[in-house]
């Protein structure tokens, strides 16, 4: 569903001077925008890691990242009592 077709099914809701008060929204509507927000937040959220990703290549590419083993990590996670 377009955002325009979900835009002709919502009413308003007005009170007695015609100031628009509520909105009323059909739960098919509804749900449908909910899974398009979604959608929206996990391509931002995607977009955000793909960019943190590229800065940490390019940081590595400089020398400028340190590395540690997958065993040292792991004693830090223990050691902090994350693991």
């Amino acid at each position: 569903m377009k955002i325009t077709e979900a835009l002709v099914s919502i009413k308003y809701v007005a009170d007695s001077q015609g100031k628009k008060t509520d909105v009323i929204v059909p739960v098919e509507v509804w749900e449908a925008l909910l899974v398009s927000w979604k959608q929206l937040v996990e391509q931002v959220e995607d977009q955000e890691d793909i960019g943190i990703y590229q800065e940490w290549l390019q940081k590595r590419a400089a020398g400028g990242v340190e590395t540690i083993s997958l065993d040292a990590l792991e004693q830090e996670l223990i050691a902090d009592g994350l693991v």
